[in-house]
Parts: structure tokens; sequence; C-alpha cells
């Protein structure tokens, strides 16, 4: 029998105890998926996830996410959430309380306000600074809230920008850009009862176009869940993730009986049938058994996982799919 397991991305680890938790005394695969998810997004110290989430280019956070039921195959998602700090619980209330499955912009937000939601401000001080400097060109500053931490975060970032600093032509910069940046909260779960449910959170792009959305909405492609086969969800370049349908072609692959490790490989090389486009993509498979895998195409990549007999997170290190290779998976052909 299937015992209980929470799975999630980098971010997701000082949440997971929560959902295990939840988990052991019997609660639904899909109350853990929620509250782990919201704990993260409302960690103001997370910038690419919920309140402290990093702005568009216009300096306003946009928050997207989706959750999906692998009982029913019924699904929620929102984008574009401007005022509200945890999608993923408005998600859910697209998926159990409207026929719809995705809710964008204006419209999301009316329904967040009429479901009872409480509006906050998603702009935190270090978002706000953090903008205002990449903005006015001025590389990395530091604050006196500013730890060791927060300023490594800060290199990366504008080492990823810094083209635009440096004064390229824009569109130039920004497609360098979205091949490098991403930042995105995955969470799977499988419950007492043996459903996976499985969610998915983002603040998206930092200074993105605004008004883009990125795979975590769109069911299929960064989050898929079937308690026949499992469930799959996805980080990274969105762009690539949507148009190959990422985490369905996992699912897919756990349906034709591969392990969790083949769907993983499998689904990381079907970017070769992308390429020369680029981008980084991590996938987490979690198969109907409560075996988990990821795999992504940068080296050095790492999820976390309790379990019912085991609830303090542990690390695992995700395959790296070389997509100059075909030693790892062969891809989905067309």
């Amino acid at each position: 029998m299937v015992k209980a397991l929470i799975a999630g991305t980098i971010r997701a680890d000082h949440a997971l105890p929560t959902g295990i938790a939840l988990l052991r005394k019997g609660k639904s695969a899909i109350d853990a998926v929620e509250a782990t998810v919201r704990l993260v997004e409302d960690n103001e110290d997370d910038w690419t996830v919920g309140l402290g989430g990093l702005p568009n280019l216009l300096g306003e956070v946009e928050l997207d996410a989706s959750i999906m039921d692998g009982k029913t195959l019924r699904a929620g998602a929102v984008a574009g959430i401007k005022h509200y700090k945890n999608p993923i619980s408005i998600a859910r209330k697209v998926m159990e309380e409207t026929p719809h499955i995705l809710l964008v912009g204006e419209g999301a937000e009316l329904f967040a306000r009429v479901m009872g939601f409480q509006e906050t401000p998603l702009l935190t001080q270090t978002a706000r600074d953090i903008h205002q400097d990449f903005l006015q060109k001025k590389g990395i500053v530091k604050y006196p809230y500013d730890t060791e931490d927060t300023l490594k975060l800060k290199e990366r970032y504008y080492k990823s920008f810094q083209h635009l600093v440096k004064d390229e032509k824009l569109m130039s910069w920004y497609r360098r850009y979205v091949e490098t940046t991403h930042g995105t909260v995955n969470v799977l779960a499988v419950d007492k009862e043996q459903h996976i449910c499985c969610g998915v959170s983002t603040s998206g792009l930092s200074f993105k176009f605004p008004g883009r959305a990125g795979d975590s909405p769109v069911i299929g492609a960064g989050n898929y869940a079937d308690d026949r086969y499992g469930a799959a969800a996805c980080v990274g370049t969105g762009e690539l993730v949507i148009r190959l349908s990422l985490a369905r072609i996992a699912v897919y692959e756990l349906s034709k009986g591969a392990t969790v490790e083949e769907a993983a490989t499998t689904a990381i090389s079907s970017l070769r049938d992308l390429l020369p486009d680029k981008g980084s993509v991590s996938i987490i498979v979690l198969d109907k058994a409560g075996n988990v895998c990821g795999a992504c195409n940068w080296q050095d990549y790492y999820f976390w996982v309790a379990t019912e007999d085991n609830p303090k997170p542990q690390k695992q290190k995700c395959i790296f799919v070389d997509l100059k290779s075909e030693v790892n998976g062969v891809g989905y052909h067309r």
C-alpha cells in the first residue's frame, strides 16, 4: 500500500513539514499541497513566489498558480493576480466552485474578492528597491536589511540582466534573459487514500512584460496529475514548457509503464525538439506507487521529499540531462 508522501522544489523545503503533517493526520493531498504552497507564497524572502515576488517591467507583481486533482482530473488556475498573495488558494476555489479552469487578470481578482479573499500589497520594499536599481542601472546595491544570502541572490539576478544594464537592445537582451531566469514552487503529494494532487505557484519571470504568463497556470504544461499514473510539475523557461506540454508528456510516459526516472528524463530530453531555441527546465515526476524523481538540463539542482515514515524533508538530486547527448532519454518524438 502506498504511504503518504509530499515532494517539492528547493523553494518548498521549509514548508514540506506542514504538508506531511497534514497527510499523516489523514488530510487530503489537495489540503496538503495548498497548505504547503501557501507557506512558500507567504515567505517575503522568496522573490519568485507570492508576497515578495519581483515585479514586471512596470513595477507590478503578477502572480500565477494552478492546482490539479488526480482523482477527478479537475483543475483550477489563475494568472495575472496583482492584489492577493495566495493564488494557489484562489486556483483551488476556481477548481471547486466554478465550471472553469483558468481565470486571468481583473476577472480572477473579481472572483477572489467574491470568494472572500483579502487584498494584500504584494510589492515589498526589497522588491521595489531591486526594481528601481534595475531601471536606474545601479548594479548591486547593499541595503541595511540585506544579508549575505540576499546579496548572493541579487548577484544572480543582476548577472541575468547585465546585458540590459550595458545598454543592449531590449529585445535582444530580453530573449537571453528569458532563457536563464526562472523561479517557481512545485508541490506534489499522494495521501493515505492514494489520491494525488499537484500545485504550482509563481510570480513569473522577474521584470517580465506586463501580462506575460508562463507555464505555471497552464494545465498539461507546468502541472498535471492523474491518480491512475502519477503527476508532474515544471520549473524553468515557461514558453518551452508550454510548447511541449511537458508535464503531460511525463505523465503520458508513466501511463505507458515508464519509471519516474524514465519519464522525467524523456520529458527533459524532449527539449531537443525545440533546438536551437534555448532555456532551462526542471521537472519533478511522482508515480502512483509513491516513487519520485527530478530531472533538468542544468547541473546541481535538487528537490525535497518527506514521507509518512520519514517526515523530515530529504534532499534529492535531479538527474542532469545533457541535451547535446542522446544518452539521457529518447525524448518525445512526434
